[in-house]
């Protein structure tokens, strides 16, 4: 027993938990790539606008490409105060122009209609599509990375309490032991910050998209050429990979509240 605690150091401590940092932020990366690369390219086919919007921009590009197609057709509009209204009949496909136009209501800003539980169920049918067809990946490494940090600070808490018990039981404690487990606090306190902003970058998003594949930023890169080339591109083809400030009619997009 004294023979592990003596081996045990804070610098030990210190010099274990930088390596299970940058082992686990190794692994994360080395998963990423290998989760791109499965993608197959035939899978780099889209079926429609909405598939470039998602990829483009994930949920709330979807959502605004949506509302450009409804503008367009003048099933809403925009209010006084960058709301859209919806007017008219509501369209008769694909569910989430239906879904827009229900939380749009009689005016809604463009940012609480994405977040509108009524979108959900064809967000999640779309997002399904997309992972069926490996455009995008349910994984999220940088989430898992996050809580590896968090475990990686536990252990090094741990087995620093546990060697400064055993100091002050031996009467080892000192100047140089003092220092030593300041480091180790040190390592303690990055890991805990670097685990809680990592995850919250992705826990606080306005809404939460998945990654795109090697094959998702394919079928993305040649929309983009398509559309730099001069192709006949109407509002929603514009919007879904520059935005709602990519609407043609600028008296539309200046009035439109971003998501």
């Amino acid at each position: 027993m004294n023979g592990f605690w003596a081996a045990v150091s804070p610098m030990l401590l210190v010099c274990v938990a930088t390596a299970a940092s940058l082992a686990s932020i190794l692994a994360t990366g080395k998963d990423k790539l290998a989760t791109r690369a499965s993608a197959p390219e035939p899978a780099a086919v889209p079926r429609g606008v909405y598939d470039v919007a998602y990829l483009a921009g994930g949920r709330p590009r979807l959502v605004e490409a949506a509302i450009a197609t409804l503008l367009a057709r003048g099933q809403l509009q925009v209010g006084s105060l960058g709301e859209i209204v919806a007017t008219g009949s509501p369209p008769a496909s694909p569910p989430l122009e239906q879904a827009v136009h229900q939380a749009a209501g009689r005016g809604r800003l463009p940012s609480w209609v994405a977040r509108s539980s009524v979108l959900k169920p064809a967000i999640r049918t779309l997002e399904t599509d997309l992972v069926q067809r490996r455009l995008v990946s349910r994984r999220r490494p940088l989430t898992g990375l996050g809580y590896t940090l968090t475990a990686v600070a536990v252990v090094v808490l741990a087995a620093g309490v546990g060697r400064l018990v055993y100091d002050v039981g031996r009467s080892h404690l000192n100047a140089m032991v003092l220092l030593g487990f300041a480091e180790v606090g040190l390592t303690l306190w990055l890991c805990l910050v670097g685990s809680q902003r990592i995850t919250t970058k992705f826990a606080e998003q306005k809404v939460s998209s998945l990654p795109p594949t090697t094959a998702g930023t394919t079928v993305l890169a040649r929309a983009e050429q398509q559309a730099g080339a001069g192709g006949s591109a109407g509002p929603a083809e514009l919007v879904a990979l520059d935005g709602l400030a990519a609407y043609p009619d600028e008296r539309v997009a200046g009035g439109l509240m971003p998501i």
